[in-house]
């Protein structure tokens, strides 16, 4: 799917009206079941990326393609075709415009390449609510632990931060903000701070959790409620998508990335609930 660069222009509720008034059409629907209809039609398993052939020319084209993310969407990016959007049920008039398009950026995940060079439009920026985007890794894929623990507190985390208040300014009203971390070379990985024997897994996201946070210090709290950090998988199955299946993979040294994710869930709640308890006793 390509299109122009949007108008920096508000997404303003115009009612039709319609040329013949004997006739039924669409917007004649309950507005409920009109956003049954949009939300089948634009919603996308998986992720959305944005991106540009030309990110640096004077009026880049943006470009989509589906994407895998959180176990939903193709194995391998595959361009968004306009049979997968009704771009023509935009066009048709301002107010199915107007009433859709929180559909398709508000419930969607995005993800953007070269984000500051790709202009969607200031309006459809408000209204994203999901953004998904590949973190660098700045050195904690280590197999030491000393370097990694050096590398997440100096470098990885502060770029995190830098990135994430970068990313909120464009989408002032995000719900979710993701940075994924991608092996190297695709590789089966455990990180180092993982790497401890003889422990459950609720043991190892216990230690881990406790690990993070003392290295990620945090400013702004509402970006401790809409951040969140994962590590994709390696190519194949999780674990977690196995579950309710008897043909899950029954070799326990394989590590399971998803306990990645819920450390830094828990260690998010840890941080909460000892700030309740701070502001309980003063």
């Amino acid at each position: 799917m390509a299109s122009n660069p949007q108008s920096n222009t508000s997404l303003t509720w115009t009612p039709s009206y319609k040329e013949d008034e004997t006739k039924v059409g669409f917007l004649d629907l309950p507005r409920e079941l009109r956003d049954l209809v949009y939300e089948f039609a634009f919603r996308i398993p998986g992720a959305i990326l944005v991106y540009s052939r030309d990110p640096f020319a004077v009026r880049p084209v943006a470009r989509a393609m589906n994407i895998r993310h959180g176990g939903d969407g193709p194995i391998e990016p595959q361009p968004l075709s306009t049979g997968q959007i009704p771009v023509a049920l935009w066009r048709t008039c301002r107010q199915l415009r107007a009433e859709s398009s929180p559909v398709f950026y508000g419930t969607n995940v995005l993800s953007f390449w070269a984000l500051g060079n790709i202009d969607v439009g200031l309006a459809n920026m408000c209204l994203v609510r999901h953004v998904v985007t590949e973190a660098s890794p700045r050195g904690i894929f280590d197999k030491s632990l000393e370097h990694v623990s050096y590398c997440w507190k100096r470098r990885f985390w502060p770029e995190i931060l830098r990135n994430s208040d970068a990313i909120m300014k464009q989408f002032p009203n995000l719900e979710t903000l993701t940075f994924s971390l991608k092996p190297p070379r695709g590789e089966i990985w455990t990180p180092a701070f993982f790497a401890v024997a003889n422990k459950t897994r609720e043991q190892r996201i216990d230690l881990v959790a406790t690990w993070m946070s003392q290295r990620c210090s945090w400013e702004d709290d509402r970006l401790r409620q809409i951040l969140h950090l994962e590590m994709v998988p390696s190519p194949g199955l999780s674990r977690r998508e196995y579950a309710g299946s008897r043909f899950i993979p029954e070799d326990d040294d394989v590590w399971d990335c998803t306990e990645f994710a819920d450390a830094f869930e828990q260690m998010k709640s840890s941080i909460q609930l000892d700030a309740s308890v701070d502001a309980s006793i003063g």
